[in-house]
């Protein structure tokens, strides 16, 4: 556990004094505070660019392609990943409906129909005999417990619970002892096969192995969330036994999938906060900074396996983004929101499409200094991962402590805070990332001292406070500048400070282009189409251009652009498009 000091809030009558808000004392007492955790879907709106996103998701979640029949998400009997998408796709639904606010219209028809969809047993694909264990068909109902979970936690509906416990009964305790020797040698497992969709490659043992190496962590992801759940010793000892497994695991070594490690990861941190392991929050830590310094590309997406850069996979981004968020959230680390911000905006950002959907790039710095598209849509996972990263990205939008209403992103939108003396409401507008201000107008608020904290980016310089234009000093707490006061309907906070164009080193480790660089103005990873590779002027000859969003240096022929525009290009196909976004050093 994270330990940080307490804080003493004071009430003061004098309603606008920058020195009584804002300069209240502080004793530090050596007590722990609780984990931020967001507000909750109920307590939030969001607006802007991140709801756009979550729109045109949700619509093409709701076309054929994902509706519940056989042309749909429900795939052939013989599918090779059984529940693999039938489950994503609830999970897909069951956040969309949370996150964007509206009735998801094929959702409940779709869990409804799940039973004639499964065996016997109840589960998808064929009843196992357990020798060999599939281990795609585990990871594939990974996402159906993932699925189920979220729309318990969101119903308590019984009939939900009891096809979790189905599930958990009969397909997940029988492989209970079998994980422990889950093939993790890398000289044994086949690591040179596989594409954008896994396939069954080899028998090791009792295991029936995939391409996707590792995507028995995928399961354990579902097994997890349940045990959560259903907090039966039996289920929590499977999941002690995966997860020991999986601490277990070289992950460069054995050329792992890095969205299987990913969801791993995210697994872990998961049984980390419920059984208070602080062994297990380290081991998390030090395996996504393998993957931060090994796998991530040079726009923060992916390779698709460690040592194999062949394509990103943005599931596998919505997987970091997450870790970044809930690594801050246990430890209390701002790097991690930094990390955070950079994964949304240019990663996530240029793999979704006009369309809604997600899709695979070129490893940039990898294989190449231009992005380039690989696939216009993953239609089979990636587009419904996407929907859980976009909807993440709106619960963390707004985050909380007993008291304190924290804001680690910036997005439009309104939030409703809880607090002993009743409701902080607040509405929020900004252009950020393309400019570096927020503003905050108070709706409501108790007749009691709020603490708001503001997250302030690595990148940022001067940032400053004003309380109905009168100048604040803000404290600075974790990463944060933290204010406290007496708030009243009316009050306006503005947040502000600036952003510039910077440069930074590559940062795979095993990126072969060393004497290149890339540019960014705040988080946004800068580039430019149909250029030549050279070296750009020095990063302090460009000027940035909110209103173009562009930076532009004079001499230079053309203009950097953010890369996260992919979202407003309707006619991108596979060898389309080529944008160069690393740039030789001078």
């Amino acid at each position: 556990m994270t330990i940080y000091p307490s804080r003493v809030k004071l009430s003061i009558a004098p309603r606008y004094s920058p020195i009584v808000l804002f300069g209240l004392v502080v004793l530090l007492t050596g007590l722990a505070h609780a984990n931020p955790e967001p507000i909750g879907f109920d307590g939030i709106v969001i607006g802007g660019e991140l709801r756009e996103r979550l729109e045109r998701n949700f619509t093409r979640l709701e076309s054929p392609r994902y509706q519940p029949n056989a042309a749909g998400c429900f795939r052939e009997k013989d599918y090779d990943w059984p529940g693999d998408m039938e489950g994503r796709t609830l999970l897909a639904l069951a956040l969309l409906e949370q996150a964007a606010g509206r009735k998801a219209v094929y959702l409940d028809e779709t869990l409804a129909r799940f039973p004639e969809h499964m065996n016997q047993a109840g589960y998808f694909g064929k009843e196992s005999t357990f020798d060999p264990i599939d281990e795609q068909q585990l990871a594939g109902h990974g996402w159906v417990l993932r699925g189920l979970c979220e729309r318990y936690l969101e119903t308590k509906d019984p009939a939900i619970l009891k096809m979790i416990e189905n599930i958990i009964g009969r397909l997940a305790l029988p492989t209970k002892g079998s994980h422990a020797s889950y093939p993790i040698v890398p000289a044994d497992r086949i690591n040179t096969k596989g594409s954008y969709m896994g396939e069954a490659v080899q028998q090791l043992g009792h295991w029936k192995l995939s391409t996707d190496i590792g995507c028995d962590f995928i399961f354990m992801d579902g097994v997890v969330q349940a045990a959560t759940i259903l907090k039966r010793t039996d289920v929590n000892e499977l999941a002690n036994e995966i997860v020991a497994r999986f601490l277990e695991v070289d992950l460069a070594a054995i050329k792992a999938q890095t969205h299987a490690s990913l969801t791993g990861i995210r697994a872990v941190l998961r049984w980390a906060a419920f059984t208070g392991r602080e062994d297990l929050l380290v081991k998390a830590e030090q395996q996504f900074q393998l993957y931060l310094t090994e796998g991530m590309t040079e726009n923060q997406a992916n390779w698709n396996w460690f040592g194999r850069p062949t394509h990103t996979e943005p599931c596998a981004v919505v997987d970091s983004f997450m870790i970044a968020v809930q690594l801050w959230q246990q430890t209390g680390k701002p790097h991690y929101l930094d990390q955070a911000h950079l994964i949304y905006y240019n990663a996530l950002g240029h793999a979704q499409r006009a369309n809604g959907g997600f899709g695979c790039d070129t490893c940039l710095g990898a294989e190449t200094a231009t992005l380039k598209i690989k696939i216009p849509e993953a239609w089979w996972c990636c587009t419904m991962r996407g929907a859980e990263g976009l909807s993440r990205a709106a619960e963390y939008a707004f985050m909380q402590e007993p008291g304190v209403l924290i804001i680690p992103f910036f997005h439009p939108g309104t939030a409703r805070l809880k607090t002993a003396g009743g409701f902080l409401k607040v509405e929020a507008k900004t252009n950020y990332p393309y400019e570096g201000e927020l503003r905050l107008k108070v709706v409501s608020a108790p007749s009691e001292v709020v603490e708001i904290r503001l997250f302030v980016p690595s990148w940022a310089k001067s940032p400053t406070l004003t309380l109905n234009g009168n100048p604040s000093v803000g404290r600075p707490v974790g990463g944060f500048l933290s204010i406290n006061a007496v708030f009243h309907a009316g009050d306006e906070l503005v947040y502000r400070f600036d952003q510039s164009v910077r440069t930074k080193i590559l940062g795979n480790r095993h990126d072969q282009l060393t004497e290149y660089q890339r540019y960014y103005y705040g988080p946004l990873l800068l580039g430019a189409e149909d250029v030549p590779d050279v070296a750009l002027p020095p990063a302090d000859a460009f000027k940035w251009s909110s209103q173009n969003r562009s930076a532009s240096a004079i001499g230079l022929a053309f203009a950097l652009r953010p890369i996260n525009d992919m979202l407003l290009r309707f006619d991108v196909a596979e060898g389309s498009y080529e944008r160069r976004a690393i740039w030789r050093m001078r």
